[in-house]
């Protein structure tokens, strides 16, 4: 599987990032976020929007304090 990244999708003041990533192998779609060299969380998904809403809703998850301005 070679996993080609499109777009990075949030970042985080930590160092914890958001990548979609496209498999070139398959007809899927990875989230994926990080921490530095640190995976914490990934999954695939057919479909590149449902992707990128799941991405919105782990934001929530990883920072659920973010100030608003």
């Amino acid at each position: 599987m070679v996993e080609v990244p499109l777009a990075r999708l949030w970042h985080l003041p930590d160092g914890t990032a958001c990548a979609l990533l496209k498999d070139s192998t398959a007809e899927s779609w990875r989230i994926r976020v990080t921490r530095g060299e640190i995976t914490l969380r990934t999954e695939a998904f057919g479909n590149p929007i449902v992707a990128m809403d799941q991405a919105k809703l782990w934001r929530a998850a990883f920072a659920p304090t973010i100030e608003r301005v």
